[in-house]
């Protein structure tokens, strides 16, 4: 099983607009399918999540090949030397290229730096390590509907080794915050960056998964709570 980096753009009025940069782990593979999404005219902005290397490590490179040759970054907390915008609040609406972004508080995350951004225009929310799957080599291509049932509950538990900290939350507070902000922010898509896109069809199917694996990670707290906070 996999879980990979991957690659989302939203097309603007003024160009595309590239969803965190990846890994240099797969830079030829993120600028060829740049390169094929784009047909060639590159991409005029950049929206980065936050500023460690599986998020960041191509800005470098896409943008000495010219691929960001109209840079208008937008992050959470911007990488070492890197030109960017004032890094957006909690809460705000903002303009990349002409298209709006709502930034929200995500309810999964494994940095407290980060932000996850929703579409208004294709209603795309795009994560970063939440809502990830663990996938079949050479499954990389496919949304999370494609993936065979039998995977699906162990690919989605992989939220146990990328987010520890979620042995110490209520899965019940999770997931209710969870469904607010899809109820808020309706999704076609959620573009997780590390895993499958999930189609809007799709969305309470996996939920129902994710929940499932929240409560299997959630049993571990009760062994790291002090002594007097345990229940006698």
């Amino acid at each position: 099983m996999r879980y990979s980096t991957s690659g989302c753009t939203s097309v603007s009025p003024e160009g595309a607009i590239l969803i965190d940069s990846g890994s240099f782990h797969h830079r030829q593979r993120l600028s060829d399918w740049i390169s094929d999404a784009t047909a060639w005219r590159g991409i005029g902005a950049i929206i980065l999540f936050h500023s460690d290397y599986p998020h960041s490590g191509n800005i470098p490179t896409f943008r000495r090949n010219g691929a960001t040759s109209r840079s208008s970054h937008l992050a959470a907390t911007p990488p070492p030397g890197t030109p960017i915008r004032p890094p957006p609040r909690i809460g705000d609406v903002t303009e990349v290229l002409g298209q709006r972004f709502h930034v929200l508080d995500p309810p999964l995350a494994d940095r407290n730096h980060t932000m996850w951004v929703y579409d208004e225009v294709s209603r795309t929310l795009s994560v970063a390590d939440g809502f990830g799957t663990l996938h079949a080599p050479g499954a990389c291509d496919i949304d999370w509907g494609r993936i065979a049932e039998g995977g699906r509950a162990e690919g989605v538990h992989v939220h146990a080794q990328t987010l520890p900290s979620l042995r110490y939350a209520d899965p019940a507070r999770v997931m209710g915050a969870l469904h607010a902000m899809l109820e808020r922010y309706p999704p076609a898509w959620i573009a997780p960056i590390h895993g499958p896109p999930i189609a809007e069809a799709d969305v309470e199917c996996y939920m129902t998964y994710l929940g499932e694996a929240l409560t299997r990670i959630a049993p571990s707290f009760p062994r790291f709570l002090p002594r007097w906070r345990r229940a006698s």
